[in-house]
This record gives C-alpha cells, sequence and structure tokens, in this order.
C-alpha cells in the first residue's frame, strides 16, 4: 500500500526524535536555568545590568551544550571557557579597525572560527559573543578589553555549575578521556575483543573519509560501535544463556578442606577451579591453579619439600580467592565473552536465584558454544541465497 506523499514528506523535513528520555529534558532545563541564573546574577552585581543582559543570550546557548548534550566535544570545559574568551577578543579587536558593520560582522565570525579550530576550543555560542563585542555599541566600547573579564568569569559559572549539576544529577562531566584498558597479562596486545573488531586506524580513516566535523569524540564513537556489535552478536546468537551452556556436574570443595583435597580432585578431574561452598551450599570463594602455585606459605619452612607439604596440608581457605565474580542463569552469552577473554577468568561460577551456585561457564564451554554458532550461520547462508 502506497504511502501518503504528505506524510513521506513530513518525515523527510523532521529530524529524528531524540533518544533522550523526557526525565533527561526536564534535569537539563532545570541544570540549564540554574547556570543562566547564576551567570546572570553575577554578571550584574559585578559588571551591571545593561552588560550582563547582552551577555545573557550566548550564555544560555552555552548551557544548552553543558547540559543537554555534555558528551558533545564543543560543550566540554576548555571549549566553553577558552572559546568565548577567545571570541570575545577577536571581536574587540575587529571593532576597533571600525569597518562597516556587515564587514565586522562577517570577519568577527570568521576569524573567531578559525581561532576556536586552531586551538581545539570550539564553542558555538562563543560565535555569538565575537559578534556581541565586535557590534555592541557605547555599553561593550566602554568596556574595552576589560569585556574580557565579565566573559571569564560567566563562563567559569556556567563549568562550574554544570560539574556539580550534571555529576550530582548522575551524568559524567566533563567527559571522560578512555585510556586503552589494560589487559589481564600487563602486556602490549589490545584486549582480545578488539583484536578483530574496529581499531583506531580504521576509525581514523572513516573520520577522515567522512570530511565534516562529528559532533561525538572519538572515544565515544568507538564505544558505540563496540557497543552496536555486541548487540548484534546478542540478536544472531537469539540471546543465548549462560544456562544453555554452563556445566551442571560440578565438583566443590569445603572451605576447611585440605589443599591437598583440591589437588587430587584438580588432578584427576583434569580442572582449573574448584568453586568453595560452605556448609549451606553457599559459595564462599573459589579456588584456582594459580593459587595453588603461586601462594606461599606465611612462615616460610627451610626446604622446598617442607614448603610444599606445608601448603598441602593448610585449609582451602587460607588459599582460595574471594570475592568471587559470578554470573547468574539469565546472563546472555555476550556478556561472558569479555568475562572470560578481556578479563582473564577461566571460568565463572553460575547462581541461581537464590544465590546458589547451580554451574560453571569456563572458556572451553564458551569456546564450543561460539563455534557451534558459526557453523550455524554458515549453513544458513547458502539457504538464504537459494531463497533469495
Amino acid at each position: 500500500m502506497p504511502q501518503n506523499p504528505l506524510r513521506l514528506w513530513l518525515q523527510r523535513l523532521l529530524p529524528d526524535a531524540s533518544n533522550a528520555p523526557p526525565r533527561e529534558w526536564l534535569r537539563a532545563a532545570i541544570g540549564g536555568c540554574i547556570a543562566v541564573s547564576l551567570a546572570t546574577l553575577a554578571g550584574i552585581q559585578l559588571f551591571g545590568s545593561d552588560l550582563a543582559l547582552r551577555l545573557a543570550a550566548p550564555f544560555a546557548a552555552s548551557s544548552v551544550l553543558l547540559f543537554a548534550v555534555t558528551s558533545s566535544p564543543v560543550a566540554q570545559p576548555w571549549p566553553v571557557v577558552a572559546g568565548n574568551v577567545l571570541a570575545a577578543a577577536i571581536g574587540l579587536l575587529v571593532g576597533h579597525w571600525a569597518l562597516p558593520p556587515l564587514a565586522t560582522a562577517g570577519l568577527a565570525f570568521g576569524l573567531a572560527l578559525v581561532a576556536m579550530q586552531a586551538l581545539r576550543c570550539l564553542h558555538p555560542p562563543s560565535c555569538a559573543v565575537a559578534l556581541g563585542a565586535a557590534l555592541g555599541g557605547p555599553i561593550v566600547a566602554a568596556q574595552g578589553w576589560h569585556l574580557l573579564l565579565p566573559v571569564l568569569v560567566g563562563s567559569l559559572l556556567l563549568v562550574s555549575t554544570a560539574l556539580v549539576f550534571n555529576n550530582l544529577s548522575g551524568i559524567s562531566y566533563p567527559r571522560k578521556l578512555a585510556h586503552p584498558a589494560a589487559g589481564p597479562h600487563l602486556t602490549a596486545d589490545p584486549l582480545p575483543s578488539e583484536r578483530n573488531g574496529i581499531a583506531e586506524v580504521d576509525l581514523d580513516r572513516a573520520l577522515s573519509e567522512f570530511g565534516s566535523f562529528v559532533d561525538v569524540t572519538r572515544d565515544d564513537l568507538q564505544r558505540l560501535l563496540q557497543l552496536t556489535e555486541k548487540h548484534a552478536l546478542r540478536r544472531t546468537m537469539g540471546d543465548l544463556r549462560a544456562a544453555r551452556i554452563m556445566s551442571r556436574d560440578l565438583r566443590t570443595i569445603a572451605p576447611d578442606a585440605p589443599v591437598s583435597e583440591a589437588w587430587k580432585l584438580l588432578d584427576r578431574h583434569h580442572l582449573k577451579a574448584l568453586p568453595v561452598l560452605d556448609d549451606k551450599q553457599h559459595l564462599v570463594g573459589i579456588l584456582t591453579l594459580s593459587d595453588l602455585l603461586g601462594h606461599a606459605a606465611s612462615a616460610a619452612p627451610r626446604s622446598l619439600a617442607d614448603r610444599f607439604r606445608a601448603r598441602r596440608e593448610a585449609p582451602v581457605s587460607r588459599l582460595m580467592t574471594r570475592p568471587v565474580r559470578c554470573v547468574t542463569v539469565d546472563t546472555p552469552v555476550v556478556e561472558l565473552v569479555s568475562l572470560l577473554s578481556d578479563q582473564g577468568l577461566h571460568c565463572l561460577p553460575v547462581l541461581d536465584d537464590g544465590g546458589r551456585v547451580v554451574g560453571i561457564v569456563s572458556q572451553s564451554d564458551l569456546i564450543a558454544t561460539l563455534y557451534r554458532n558459526w557453523l550455524q550461520d554458515l549453513h544458513q547462508q547458502p539457504a538464504l541465497q537459494l531463497a533469495s
């Protein structure tokens, strides 16, 4: 059934709906109201109402960015403060040249934009500050270079309010730079989940080919793409859960059992870890081969044989690792990929709704599941090609 041409035209005209919920709109509105009010009030008290009200408009535009799009590169503290002060200085400089108003406006805008780009402090409302300084009339002319002080004070108040209000309301500000995650082996290799994915060089080339400015930091964009890959993998795997792939016939040990018993269980069943359960079958720790091999007795005996014998007679509770990183039966398999690869864990105990251990997921279980999923996709591709 053909769609209504008017409806199609409206869909092309109107932008996509914001992904921010209504409560986020209210949060941004309250924060911006507080920031603009404080900056304007301080300007009135310190520099007079005429000058403060002239700066209220660009300060309000800055507040939209500071509270509504806090992760944007143009909303960070350096662009806000440096961009406004730099633009005001350029506007004052151009205003002193006594050019026609049209030329003054165009030149002030162009120079401010180029300077902000060069100093990495691009902030759109700063262009309004530049035009206000260049075309401000007698009030601005009377201030001269002293205009930079109210611009600086107002900008600092806006940023300070955003720092306090955004973080108190659950929004991290300023945006933290993403540092490369250190692998569990403390080597220079990327994390396993990132070796075959989108690399930084790929992202840099894509942004260069895209050409125009993208209102998101490169780190945020890379994180967004990684999350997209994760959700795509979850969709293709049918939202498979840990309960489907976990091992159920477990070998466990009590915290007061001797380490020699743990050695026997690990050797007999070719295991790398043993969940440690108390009398009520609650998980209190996990004993791994690393715990057994890396632990040294607090009072080291003289000979190596005595040291090994002391470790074997020690209770499991002295050597086990706690707290234990666990998952639930409903944890998606996609979430297990990062835990068992990037974080260097060899296995994960699986808990039911009552907090009892009902299984364990190992790296072998995950590899087998991913392999079966790959084979299933491989078999489905010829069928899809024939159907098309």
